[in-house]
């Protein structure tokens, strides 16, 4: 089962609007538009879009957080959050 909140890179217990904000700059940065033809960033997108429409609607989301289980830690979730998160990506677009 993918990991949807790895793909869109935010935390399991993310608000709406953050997961949003995710989207919307993952989307700009991986659209095949902007990747000149790569097979690869289409797939990606693909990706991004499946996680997006199961995580931004709330029956969606609770079904996929109830087969998720309890397996990832709030330590996991946090260091998904600070090495690829929104902070990583503040971090590397704020320059």
């Amino acid at each position: 089962m993918r990991d949807y909140y790895r793909i869109l890179q935010v935390a399991r217990d993310a608000e709406p609007e953050v997961i949003e904000k995710a989207y919307k700059v993952l989307a700009r940065k991986r659209h095949p538009d902007a990747s000149s033809g790569d097979r690869s960033a289409h797939e990606a997108m693909v990706e991004l879009n499946e996680a997006y429409a199961v995580l931004s609607d709330p029956a969606k989301r609770a079904a996929y957080d109830a087969s998720l289980g309890a397996g990832d830690t709030v330590l996991e979730a946090l260091k998904v959050f600070w090495d690829s998160g929104l902070v990583g990506l503040y971090k590397r677009y704020a320059r």
